[in-house]
Order: structure tokens, then sequence, then C-alpha cells
């Protein structure tokens, strides 16, 4: 076997996988600093805003910037470089949703994916259990990166004791110089006092603990996304096979499941297609009862037939000729089988919420439904090849463009649209609800007619009144939208006014 000479004449030891590589100290500390200072100042845990995102690209230019200053990260990887990118700017979009958006349920899912999205992009994972894993992965090096990041603060700063006292000199000599000509500044114009004695005022203990506690998240963030990522190998690791199983032991159950379903599809086709008043009657239920009913179980097989379909794929024997035409026969069948079990669980929510109406609950549960329909899709592509390992990052995906897709749509303003329409039909409405609506929900409530119109955002506008007014880091597009309007045609409440239950 010939050994490389560069190989044999190198001085430079390699580099072990558990240490990053050397970036500039004040880099590191400047970047984890930026990312505190504009978390403290623009995140606001009471409104989504144009902070969320300002933070978010802060963190993400800090993080790039470290990894540049240590060199270049995934060189023999490209491809793999690119989903990083890729993945990095699905959690921005999914953050950037708290701009548009005033609704506060649909922001906070979209975070909690953008978390799972930047750990992904991080701690990379192409199985199920790795991306789910990926977050648990990322927070195990948060230890790791504090004292990655106390080391290049203590080689930035130096490690002699002269170095921190001048230091924490000049920081004193800062504080006495703000104080001195801040003081003489507000005696010198009272405007400026006014503006000062704002801000004074709005640093209550509340404010200050928001402020730490959203600097030390934001560091904490960038710091173990720089020191997660220059650490990263730079070949990913094979993973081990694992066992298989006879197929008799998984085509035996999968086969069971395949004749349960079909029978199942048979029924649902009688009741779709001609027999519904006889299958109806004799189930002893109304129509709005058997949708109200079905809709969670269904969503139950579909969700476990997913993990059914998964462990199947992964543990099923292909060796032969035989046990590909089997896996791609059964597996196909059972997908297939699942898509109309999904369409059934569809159509029953559709009828519960045209006898009921639309809520937030019922549009998130149709929008979870639509997306395990998209994942047996993937499950049936990736059967052509009997090749999967890129669906449990696929499914991800999906699930990303499934919550900026409810963004697009306008959740709350679109449940709005929906019940007035019916209300025009069917003359009922729930107005107790429909004040539960955020701000997006504003220009479709402007339609309805009076006295609902003033009955239902007279609680709208009072909300958006309460309290103190956004900040320019609180600024959202759907808040912006609603107090136009209101301003331009408030709703007019008299004491008399009556508002019908």
């Amino acid at each position: 076997m010939s050994v490389p000479v560069a190989s044999l004449v190198s001085t430079t030891p390699p580099q072990p996988l558990d240490q990053p590589p050397r970036t500039r100290p004040r880099t590191v500390l400047a970047v984890t600093a930026a990312a505190a200072i504009t978390a403290a100042v623009a995140l606001s845990w009471h409104r989504p805003g144009v902070g969320w995102l300002l933070t978010a690209l802060v963190i993400a230019a800090g993080v790039w910037a470290a990894a540049v200053r240590g060199g270049p990260v995934d060189q023999a990887w490209p491809v793999r470089r690119m989903v990083r990118y890729g993945w990095a700017v699905a959690a921005a979009l999914l953050i950037a949703v708290g701009t548009v958006r005033a609704a506060g349920w649909l922001f906070v899912l979209c975070v909690l994916t953008a978390v799972v999205v930047g750990c992904v992009a991080l701690a990379g994972g192409r199985s199920a259990g790795s991306v789910a894993l990926a977050p648990l992965r990322v927070l195990a090096r948060l230890p790791g990166a504090s004292r990655w990041l106390a080391g290049n603060g203590a080689e930035a700063l130096g490690s002699d004791r002269t170095t921190v006292l001048r230091t924490t000199v000049a920081g004193l000599v800062t504080v006495v110089l703000l104080l001195v000509f801040g003081s003489l500044l507000t005696h010198a114009d009272a405007a400026f006092a006014q503006v000062l004695s704002t801000l004074m005022s709005n640093l209550d203990a509340a404010t200050l603990l928001r402020c730490l506690l959203s600097a030390a998240l934001a560091a904490a963030a960038t710091a173990t996304a720089a020191h997660h990522l220059l650490t990263d190998a730079a070949v990913p690791t094979a993973t081990p096979p694992s066992r298989l199983v006879r197929r008799v032991e998984w085509a035996l159950p999968v086969a069971g499941l395949v004749t349960l379903f079909a029978g199942f599809v048979a029924v649902e086709a009688t009741i779709l297609f001609g027999a519904e008043r006889h299958v109806l009657e004799t189930a002893g239920l109304t129509y709005s009862q058997y949708a109200r009913s079905g809709f969670w179980q269904l969503l139950a097989v579909t969700g476990l037939t997913l993990l059914v379909a998964g462990a199947a794929a992964r543990f099923a024997p292909r060796t032969t000729r035989t046990d590909r035409v089997l896996l791609r026969t059964l597996l196909g069948l059972l997908s297939a089988l699942a898509l109309v079990i999904v369409a059934s669980a569809l159509s029953r929510m559709a009828a519960y919420e045209h006898a009921y109406g639309f809520t937030r609950q019922r549009l998130l549960v149709t929008t979870c439904e639509l997306w395990l329909g998209a994942v047996f899709v993937l499950i049936l592509i990736a059967g052509i090849r009997l090749r999967g390992r890129w669906i449990p990052q696929a499914a991800l995906a999906a699930a990303v463009a499934a919550l900026l897709g409810l963004a697009a749509l306008n959740p709350d303003a679109f449940i709005a649209r929906q019940n007035i329409a019916q209300f025009h039909v069917t003359g009922r409405i729930d107005l107790g609800y429909l004040r539960t609506l955020s701000s997006d929900a504003v220009p479709a409530l402007q339609t309805l007619p009076s006295p609902y119109r003033s009955c239902v955002l007279t609680t709208v506008n009072r909300k958006l009144a309460d309290g103190t007014p956004d900040g320019w880091f609180e600024w959202n597009l759907g808040r912006s939208i609603a107090r136009t309007q209101l301003r331009a045609d408030p709703p007019v409440f008299a004491p008399w006014t009556w508002c019908p239950a």
C-alpha cells in the first residue's frame, strides 16, 4: 500500500474533531456580543414583530463570520453545505412570519419549527431519529461552547491581571462619563430630557430581566452554533447497518394492515358514492356526528401507519428480487390506501367545518392531515428505487412549507372570511369566537353587517389599544393594517347597542 509523501513530511498534527479550529478571539466575542445586544434591544416576548427577524439575521451572520474566520466548513462536501444553507434560509423565513402575521399561535409554531430546522442545519442527520434528536445533540454542545467562548474571551482580554484590571477600569470610566454628560445634557435641553425620561421610565425590573434573558439566549445560541459548526466532522460518518428481519416477519403484519385498509376504503366508497343514507341510518348517526366522531380516529390511523411504513422500509430485507418486489407492492398499497384514508379524513373535517364553522384548531389539524398525505406521497416516490434516506429531511421540509403556506393563507383572516360567508347562508355566527381572533382578521371582520361589526371590532380595537404602543422592534404588518383601518373606520359602540349572542 502506497503512502503519500506529503503525509510523511507534514509537521502539522491533525486537528481533533472535539477541538474547534482556531478563530480570532475578538471575532468570537464581537459576534456573540452583537447577537446579545441585538436580542436585548429588539426581542419582544409580548408581541411578535420585526425584532425577532433582526435578531435571527444577526445570529446567522455572526455564526457565518465565526465559521469563515475559523476556516472553510464542509469544503469536501459542497452538497452538504448547500443543504445547510437551505435549512438556514428556511429557519429565517419561519422567524419572518412574526413580522407579517399578528397571530401569536402561528408564530409560536413557526419559532419552534425554526429551532428544529436550525438544529438540523447544524447537526445534520438523514434518518428520522437523527432529525428528531438534532435539538438534543446541539443542546449537548452548550457546555463545550461555553468553555470555548470563555477561553476566547480570556485570550482576547489578555491572560494577565493587568489587562483585565485596565479593561474593568475603562468600563467604569465609561459609566461615569455617561452619567455626568447625560445629566448636563438633560438640563441643557428639555426635549432631550423628556426623551431620556421616557426611556428610563420603561427600564423596570421586568424589562431588565427580559433584556438579560434575551441576551443570554442569543449569546448561547450564537456560541453553540459556531462551536458546533466548527467542530463538525468534514466527512459524514457511516451509520451501522440495521438488523433485518425475515420476510414473513414484516410482510405478514403489513399485508394484514393492507387488507384491513382495503375493507375500510370499500365502506368509504359506499358512503361517498351513492349509499350514504343507508349506511348512516344503519349506524344511527347524523352526517355531522359521523364527521365529528371519525376524524380524530382517522388522523391517528394515518400517523400510526406512517410509523409502520417507516419501520417496514428500514428493517425489511431487499437482497433478492422477490424481497424488493414484495416491499414495493405492500408499501405501495399501504401508502395508496393511507392516502384514501387521508382524503376521507379531510372530507369529514370539511363537513364538520361546514356544519359548525371554521376554527384555528380545525384549520391546523387539516394542515397536519395534508402534511401526512404529502409524506405518504414521498414514500410512494421512494418506493420506485427503494431509496428513502432522504425522506426524513423531505418530510421536515414539507412541514416548513406547510407552515409557510399557512402564514401566506393568513389563517385568522381566512377563518373570519369563511365564517362570515356561512353566516350569510345560514344566519348563524359565533361572535364570541370571532372576538378571539388576532388583528390579522380585521380586514375580513370589517365586512360584517351592523351591529355584528361593532360588537366584534370593539373588542379587537380594545386589545390593540391596551397597554403600551408598539415599539419599533414590535412592528408587525398585520397590526399596522388593522390600526390603519380602525382609525379610518372605527367601530361605533354605544352603551345601548345590542350584541347578538
